[in-house]
């Protein structure tokens, strides 16, 4: 083996060392074996813990730390970070503000999950879980009746729902969503929602209902109705902003 061939080799094999450290943290978090606020083991121990070098084991931290999954506090070690809806929003937001018509993709995509979602709440929604949907339907008429901005309530009511699935990743998927919608469509989320409002505020009592009255295909057909409308008013409003 020449001299460059053997620097290679040594090249690929400390890659594997870092990639295979970097996977055994991740699957210590995953597993819940690591969770967010542990603080992991000193460096001289973790290394010696996963029989690797301490210069390999700072080149994994590093990685982990760059993916946002654990924090490096100078002095005082390395703990693992609690992943935040809003650690994954923002990038996610700012990619798709470069693009305008990928809100119509979100709302696509929101509308397949909340047709599910509304399904399983018409099944599983609890008391507690129809008060909520019920208040937040009642929070936005009354936001539009006195001419309030209606955004966070149109989104309570939804988040409402997809909380009544009893399913927590469902309720996670549906934050982003929203999160989404916020961050990257603000301007036209607002727009969407001067639009007819009082027709889409009576809909939200008919999803209610049904959902009261556990009648799944009914309220999985009027919210698709009403996302449907939203994108089609979501269209309306894009064509008009690129004929100006």
């Amino acid at each position: 083996m020449s001299h460059s061939e053997e620097l290679d080799f040594k090249r690929k094999k400390r890659t594997r060392l870092y990639r295979d450290i970097v996977a055994q943290i991740r699957q210590l978090i995953q597993e819940g074996s690591l969770a967010p606020g542990d603080q992991l083991l000193p460096e001289r121990q973790l290394a010696e813990k996963l029989g690797v070098s301490r210069s390999a084991l700072r080149e994994a931290l590093s990685a982990l730390d760059s993916m946002g999954l654990i924090e490096i506090t100078p002095g005082g070690g390395a703990y693992i970070k609690k992943i935040s809806v809003e650690s994954i929003v923002e990038p996610l937001a700012s990619i798709m503000l470069k693009e305008k018509e990928s809100v119509l993709e979100l709302l696509e995509a929101r509308k397949i999950l909340e047709v599910e979602n509304v399904k399983l709440a018409a099944e599983r929604a609890s008391k507690s879980d129809l008060y909520q949907i019920r208040e937040a339907a009642i929070e936005m008429y009354n936001d539009v009746t006195n001419n309030r901005d209606a955004d966070e309530s149109d989104i309570s009511f939804h988040l409402a729902i997809a909380r009544a699935t009893q399913n927590s990743v469902l309720f996670n998927i549906m934050t982003m969503l929203s999160g989404l919608m916020k961050e990257a469509y603000g301007p036209t989320r607002k727009e969407l929602l001067k639009g007819p409002i009082k027709t889409w505020c009576d809909q939200n009592f008919e999803i209610y209902e049904a959902i009261k009255n556990k009648e799944a295909e009914l309220a999985a057909r009027l919210i698709e109705d009403h996302l449907q409308h939203a994108i089609n008013e979501t269209k309306r409003l894009i064509n008009d902003e690129n004929t100006d």
